[in-house]
Formats: C-alpha cells, structure tokens, sequence
C-alpha cells in the first residue's frame, strides 16, 4: 500500500499501540527471559554519541558485540567454486510470510539484544512499505514506504544521518532491539527487485539493549543533536584537557627517513597535519613535484610502544590518492593548498615514532602539525594500525584479493579504495567477505564495492558524506583513477581472535587494472602489525590525458543504417550502460553505417568497444571512408570484448560516419554472425 508521508508518525503510533498490547511482552518490550545485566544499559543516547566518539572507537567495545550484515547477496555463493563469485545480488530474502493477508518478504530476521547500524539500498525510490517488528511484536513499530528512510524528512531520521548519495540510499541510525528485530518488504503486484545491506550488531547475551521507541524520541534529543552537529562539522569537537598543538618540520632526503622527536607516553595524538611544499598538479606524469609523485612516494611510518602500526603512502593514509583531492569527513581533510588533516585518535602507552621514509628521487620538505596531550592507556585501549597495498592483474578470471588479515583482538575502522581503470567500462561489482573470528563463511558478505562506499549503479560523480566519499573520479565513462574511503563506526567490525578482510575483484570488462587500499583498524598492544611497503610499486598508473578524452558514445543510441541485416539494440550487463547496437544476420558485403559525433574540426584517435562472443561476426571498417586495413574478427568461444583502436582520423565539427562492412565469418561462426557495437570512443589529438 501506499502511505503519504504525513501519515507516517500516526501509523507508527498506532502500530506501536498495537505491539504494546501484544501477549507475552513486557511494558518496555522486553520479557521474562531477557536477562538484566548490572551493567551500563545500551540506550539510543548512548548509541548517538558513539557515532562521533572518537575516543571510543579506540577501545575495545563493552559490551562486546559482534558486526555482521543481512544483505541481498547472491544465495548461490555459499555452494563455492565459480558459484563464489555469483552476482545475482538483487530480491535475495530470508523467506516469504503473509501477515494480515499482506505478503511481505524478510530482508532480516535477527536475533538480539542487539541493534541496526546502518541501511543500505540501490532501490531509494521504492515506496513498497517496510515494517520493522521489534522483539517478537505482532505488529510492526516502524511501517513506513521504503524511499521514506532516505530523504531525510521522516522523524527521528534527520538529512545528515538520511540521505541519497551517488544514487544509493543511506541511513546511519541507531536502531536497538533487546530481543530481537524482523525487517521486511510488502510485495505488491511481483516479487520486489531490491538490493540491500543492513548493518547490525549483536550484543554478548547479557548486554542490556533498550529497544528502539519512537515515542521516546524527546530523550535522546539532545545526543542526537550533539551527533548532528559533529558528524556535518568535525572541527567543532571540544579540545582535548591538555592537548597542545606542536608544528614541526621535516626535510626528508632520497632514500632516507626523517621522524619528529620521539614521543612519551602514556599520551595521545588527537589531530594531525602534513603538507608537502613545493608540489604542483601540472608538468610531466614522473615528475618528482607533482603532488600525485611526491604524496605517495613520501612513507607515513608509525610505531607505538615499539611496534610497527601505520605503513602506508602518505596521500594515500588521508584518503586522498593520487595526488591532491580535496574533501572533508568525519576523520580527514585535505585541504586544496594540500595540507591534509586526520582525526583518528592515536593512543599510546609508552612512546610514539612517526616518520617519514622517502621511496623517490629528490628530497622533499614537510610540515606537521600534531594536537597531542597525555592521556590514561588501559586494558581497553588499542593501538591505531593502517597498511597499503597494491595489487596489478588482470581482470578476468574474478578473484578475491585479501586486504588485511588482523589477528588476536581488534576493530576495523576504515578503508580507502583506489583503482587505476584503463577502460571506460564499470569495476566495482566485487562484494566485501569478511571473515571475523575464524568463521567459515562470512557474516559480512556485500552486494557490489561500490554498495559498501554508500552509493550504487558505479555513479561517476564525486560525492562527501560523513563517513563516506567519492574524492577522486577521472572518467570518461568509469574509467581513469578512482578514489573512495569509508569509515566503520557504529558498525566497526570487533574481533577477539582475528578478522579476514577479502574484497571481490569483479569488473566487467577483461583488462589490467591496478588496485591500491588502506586498511585502518584498532589492535590490541603486541599484535602483529601491517605489512611492509614493496617501493618499486609505488608509482601511480599513467592512464593519459583525461581532458582529451570525450565520453563515450553509446552504440545503442547512436543513428545507424543497415543495408542488409537487421540493426536494434540489445541488453548486455557487461556494457557501457547496459545495452549495445548489435548488427544481426549480415552477409558478406552487407554494411552498417553507423554516425557519430566530433565537437570540434581536427584529429581525433578513434577507438571502438566490441563484444565477442561464439558466433559473432568478421568485419572491415572505415572511417569517414578511410578503411582500416586489418579486418576484424569478433569470435570467441566465450563472452570477451575486443578494443580496436582504429587510428588517428580527421573530422568534421558535427557528424562522422563509421562504416561496417560484413565479411566471411570465422569457421567456428555461424553465415550472418553479429556485430556488436558498445561505443565509439574519441580522443582529442593536440
């Protein structure tokens, strides 16, 4: 049913109603078999200031609890094999049940106390409704259309913490439950296609969980506004008691390592900058002074009480590689002169090291500036650890690639996610596995990289969110580098014995690109840290000059006329935009004239997108009646892609013209075999 937006608040109040007099349950939701812990109850206060507690995020939970995810992943993965890399993420439910002659679909059955970090969905524009029934209620307390959770207009949900970012809706609230919480979708007319990941945590058993309670919004008003304010304006966080700024700086020759004085403890660092001087964005790909060169070539090395904890590029550790992006989050800020700030809290109990080690070929000059203060270190506090990694390799076949494997007791915190794409075509459809705990099967297995950084369908759009952002993408198309972080707060992953963090590498397209990430997490004092730097792999990929490169031209949308043969266009996930032009049932002679645009007179490289596959096609082409002298042979015994570039060819300001002649098809092909046209891609020759 559709439910207009006023009547929401009474809908939830008449459903609360309704639940308050359901048999069995207690006054405050609860029942005779919840244990009452003595200790401090988890309440919606509580749970709003963590969301911006700094302080906390470093420290071991208490309760402890476990993070996992209910998500749409594909249901066919867990059989392993090829199966593992099953991507059919999308209408996957934990059952079907009809409730008041309603059939609706079970997103999340879980079981407490526990509670909802966060809520995710491709889909932020359903209005099927979705009803959040609260310790075994027989009817929901929260029953609202799907699309109402992210605009940010629904109470208590509040824009900075319910929104749309980069076509994905987000919602990071709170939502406890002492018993247990059932999530689900009404289905109106078919089965509804929706993709989703719903954060949770799950609490030790005797943890104290106050369940979620609407009618109760005016008590946690105040830390609600208290985690609104932080989480749009982080700087406005009180100082530290005895925290003192220090500024420090550092010349750090080739080859060699250059620290700040040695810090005592038990102290912390609570805020700090770096800025490299002298760099520029412009000049040639290796030169040492472009920013992208100097801010990854520069190694951030960290190491508290005596061990290793941070090893990464120092671009790269503040989420802003390659080179000089500007944005600010919930921890980092870079600012455009380069100055980069994080605000990761950095405990320690002895003594502090942070250098700098200089992997490139001239010497650079760094400024620090370090908010620290002395502050207590107990059994609960962690150590801060980062580690980078890179990785080149082909595409296809898919693959897992393990980012981190933390062991004994810890938390992760964050990500950054960097990928040097060489073709125009979408990357991310690889899921998050983590394993925590040893577990066999992961209890957080996503639905597409890009789910996970809060938007969805590969958005080609900066974007800044609290605890997640898009803070470089080149393009055209999705090609270029690409550069996103997220941050785990309320829905940081604990573990006590260890945590495996393996990210799918799914792109569409076979090629070869090269990956880079940060992992940020907490660890107990003594357990191992990150893994050292190979400094030959330092480099960022040059992928050209992307201001020459016009975007795509879709073949599906481009005019065409086929003489002999029929020309339409056709469905094909693997495509730019989904769909390409395909040319069927040709004969050799027979030609397709396809017409694309130029913007300007002069000298364009052309280059085409093709699909293979068995029974596809041989053909000649031309350009503005130039011909390509090598035919083109588009069989292949499995779904692959071909990327001629045709040449450099002069146009005309307006229209040019592709031609397609049809040739004898390969002798594993069949007479009339396609042609499949993805994009006419141009670049501007200077």
């Amino acid at each position: 049913m559709t439910i207009k937006r006023a009547l929401i608040p009474a809908l939830i109040l008449a459903a609360l109603a309704a639940a308050r007099l359901a048999p069995g349950l207690a006054p405050d939701g609860g029942g005779p078999d919840i244990p009452r812990p003595v200790s401090e109850p988890v309440t919606m206060a509580r749970l709003l200031d963590e969301m911006t507690d700094f302080e906390n995020l470093a420290r071991v939970p208490a309760p402890f609890y476990k993070s996992a995810s209910a998500s749409s992943h594909d249901r066919a993965s867990a059989a392993g094999g090829e199966a593992w890399f099953a991507n059919r993420d999308v209408g996957q439910y934990v059952r079907a049940e009809t409730n008041e002659g309603r059939k609706e679909h079970v997103l999340a059955d879980l079981k407490g106390p526990g509670t909802v970090t966060r809520f995710w969905s491709a889909n932020p524009d359903f209005d099927n409704t979705i009803r959040f029934y609260f310790d075994g209620e027989a009817a929901p307390r929260l029953a609202l259309p799907l699309k109402d959770l992210f605009t940010g207009k629904t109470p208590p949900f509040e824009p900075v913490f319910s929104y749309i970012s980069g076509t994905g809706g987000n919602l990071y609230y709170p939502l406890p439950y002492a018993r247990s919480l059932k999530i689900t979708i009404e289905e109106k007319d078919k089965l509804p296609r929706l993709y989703y990941e719903i954060g949770h945590r799950t609490y030790s058993p005797d943890a104290r969980v106050e369940t979620f309670d609407p009618l109760k919004a005016g008590g946690w008003a105040a830390a609600q506004a208290r985690a609104a304010k932080l989480l749009e304006s982080p700087q406005s966080a009180p100082a530290p008691a005895g925290a003192e700024w220090k500024a420090v700086k550092l010349t750090v020759p080739a080859g060699k390592s250059s620290a700040i004085p040695d810090m005592a403890g038990p102290a912390a660092v609570y805020e700090w900058s770096a800025r490299v001087k002298g760099t520029r964005e412009d000049g040639p790909w290796t030169d040492p002074a472009r920013a992208h060169n100097a801010y990854r070539h520069l190694l951030l090395e960290v190491d508290f009480d005596g061990r290793a904890s941070v090893r990464a590029p120092l671009g790269d550790f503040f989420g802003s590689g390659p080179g000089v992006n500007p944005y600010a989050n919930l921890f980092f800020t870079v600012a455009a002169d380069g100055t980069m700030t994080s605000r990761l809290l950095m405990p320690f109990k002895s003594s502090m090291r942070l250098g700098l080690f200089n992997a490139g070929s001239v010497p650079y000059e760094v400024d620090l500036r370090l908010r620290a203060g002395k502050r207590p270190f107990d059994g609960r506090d962690m150590h801060l650890r980062a580690q980078w990694g890179v990785l080149t390799r082909d595409s296809w076949p898919f693959f897992d690639w393990n980012v981190l494997t933390a062991q004994g007791s810890g938390k992760v915190v964050g990500t950054v996610y960097q990928i040097a794409n060489p073709v125009l075509i979408w990357w991310g459809e690889g899921d998050q596995k983590i394993f925590v705990d040893n577990e066999p099967y992961p209890s957080t297995f996503g639905t597409g990289t890009e789910d996970d950084y809060g938007y969805a369908y590969g958005d080609n759009r900066p974007f800044l969110r609290p605890y997640h952002a898009q803070t470089r993408v080149d393009g055209p198309g999705s090609g270029g580098h690409i550069s996103l972080n997220r941050w785990y707060v309320l829905d940081a992953l604990p573990h006590r014995d260890g945590l495996r963090f393996e990210q799918e590498m799914w792109h569409w397209m076979p090629c070869r690109p090269t990956w880079s990430h940060v992992v940020f997490w907490y660890a107990a004092p003594g357990t191992p840290g990150p893994a050292e730097i190979d400094h030959a792999s330092l480099g960022p990929v040059d992928l050209g000059v992307r201001a020459d490169m016009l975007e795509p031209q879709e073949g599906e949308a481009l005019p065409f006329e086929a003489a002999g043969g029929k020309a339409a266009k056709e469905r094909l996930a693997n495509c730019s935009g989904a769909e390409h032009l395909v040319w069927r049932e040709a004969m050799p002679g027979d030609k397709l004239t396809v017409r694309f645009t130029a913007p300007e007179e002069g000298p364009y490289s052309v280059e085409l997108n093709l699909c293979q596959n068995t029974g596809y096609g041989r053909f000649k082409l031309a350009v503005n009646g130039a011909v390509i002298p090598d035919a083109i042979d588009c069989y292949s015994p499995k779904l692959f892609w071909l990327h001629p570039k045709l040449g450099v060819f002069p146009m005309k300001k307006g229209e040019n013209v592709l031609t397609v002649e049809a040739l004898a098809s390969n002798a594993a092909a069949e007479p009339g075999a396609p042609f499949g046209l993805d994009y006419v891609f141009l670049i501007r020759q200077r």
